[in-house]
């Protein structure tokens, strides 16, 4: 599974938050959210970013480890 999907169920799973809460705020269906936490749909940055909004975190947070990889291995300028 995508690194960043399971970054995004762990923390909404910490919240304690349901599929429904964030697909709502997001103003899509719960099977858009479902869909996107089971792999079956490929997550795009406006959606990074809502989704992150509706659980109140900046979104920096599900790239993690990820992101920290690929920027330390960039060649300064």
């Amino acid at each position: 599974m995508n690194p960043v999907i399971k970054n995004i169920e762990s923390i909404r799973k910490d919240k304690r938050m349901k599929m429904k809460e964030i697909s709502d705020y997001c103003g899509k269906t719960i099977t858009w959210y479902a869909d996107i936490a089971k792999g079956r749909r490929r997550v795009y940055l406006d959606d990074v970013l809502l989704i992150a909004e509706s659980m109140n975190v900046h979104p920096i947070i599900f790239f993690g480890e990820k992101l920290s990889v690929t920027l330390s291995k960039q060649k300064p300028a």
